[in-house]
């Protein structure tokens, strides 16, 4: 199970996007923006292949409020879409 301290804070996310997995299931978030909005976008797709290699259509995403509150958030999520 992921928790909220296991992913950086704001600072890291406005230099860098972060690459994560977790019992099989890969995790990419960065900072981007929506409607002139800063958000945080975070995808979760199949393993073995990085990001760049997985065909979009094994991908799902969602958005969150770029946002120190939205850690916790997006920690949620990720744990909800684990397989057990």
């Amino acid at each position: 199970m992921l928790k909220s301290s296991d992913l950086f804070h704001i600072p890291f996310y406005q230099k860098s996007p972060y690459t994560g997995s977790m019992n099989g299931m890969r995790f990419y978030i960065e900072k981007s923006e929506k409607d002139d909005t800063p958000v945080f976008l975070v995808w979760i797709f199949p393993g073995p292949y990085c990001f760049e290699k997985t065909d979009d259509s094994l991908k799902e995403s969602k958005a969150f409020p770029f946002c120190e509150e939205s850690i916790a958030k997006i920690a949620d999520w990720l744990n909800s879409r684990l397989i057990p």
